[in-house]
């Protein structure tokens, strides 16, 4: 599954991501993205993810995002975009690019 279709499901999930947890956020779908925002985020929504159960989580069940790469550089650049795209839909982002990103917004 890719992070576009996590984003289309109606759910209510922790994230984090697959090498160091920075990225641990709450969504909370399903979350439709405007044509700006599909252009800004739009290598993310390619990334894979998984639905898994672990006891690693306060939750039974997680979505684990793949942002790990060889590259450190590349492995930095896919996090900070990861958790752009997570921590915006939470809110995280100002008012003006909640609209220009996410639609009903």
């Amino acid at each position: 599954m890719k992070v576009k279709d996590l984003l289309e499901m109606e759910v209510s999930i922790d994230v984090y991501d697959n090498v160091c947890d920075e990225l641990a956020i709450a969504f909370e779908g399903p979350m439709e993205l405007t044509e700006a925002g599909k252009q800004k985020f739009g290598d993310v929504l390619e990334y894979d993810v998984s639905i898994t159960s672990v006891h690693d989580y306060g939750s039974n069940v997680v979505a684990i995002v793949d942002v790990d790469d060889y590259d450190e550089a590349e492995f930095e650049r896919k996090l900070a975009a990861a958790k752009e795209l997570f921590e915006s839909m939470a809110g995280w982002c100002t008012m003006d690019e909640g609209r220009e990103w996410f639609k009903d917004w």
